[in-house]
């Protein structure tokens, strides 16, 4: 796909400034304008020509036509944006089927259960090492403590994550 040069980009944000924008409006407007544009000229119009095309379908006015078209990327409502976290905002309107949505949704989950599987993990290490230095195995000593609670940390992050797994399942089946 051709992309704009930057004298192109200039020659756009003139345009929008001439059609009433401001300089935040045109900030924000610029790069749906190029959008535009681009699409036009992918499907093989100069420059010029894809600038007029786009200028028609906007009846000579860009800034309302782009803010009436995407008008759902460039604004929120105060009370969906409190309702959303981080991974709804970046993910609005783009495609989430590919797998980065469901990626960061479940990051956190898999950062926990990596953490507790490997405090477990370490603890069953240091649990062995002691006893191989003692040569004998003491349950009541911090050794076979230590021991204890690496398998509970490892059995409980296993049962998390079976959970989750199940969950995740259960939720695409319906």
């Amino acid at each position: 796909m051709k992309t704009l040069t930057p004298a192109q980009v200039d020659q756009l944000r003139t345009h929008l400034y001439k059609s009433g924008a401001t300089p935040s409006q045109a900030s924000s407007l610029l790069p749906l304008f190029s959008q535009e544009v681009e699409h036009f000229m992918w499907i093989g119009l100069p420059f010029e020509v894809a600038l007029d095309k786009v200028e028609l379908e906007a009846e000579h006015n860009p800034v309302r036509y782009l803010r009436e078209k995407h008008a759902n990327a460039l604004v929120m409502p105060e009370e969906q944006l409190n309702e959303l976290d981080l991974d709804e905002i970046v993910f609005a309107n783009r495609n989430r089927a590919y797998g980065a949505y469901d990626l960061r949704k479940a990051y956190n989950r898999a950062v926990v259960n990596a953490l507790l599987m490997t405090l477990g993990l370490v603890l069953m290490i240091l649990a062995a090492m002691e006893a191989y230095q003692q040569g004998k195995w003491v349950y009541a000593s911090w050794g076979g403590g230590a021991w204890i609670a690496g398998i509970f940390l490892v059995a409980f992050s296993a049962f998390r994550f079976y959970v989750e797994r199940i969950t995740l399942v259960m939720t695409e089946n319906r």
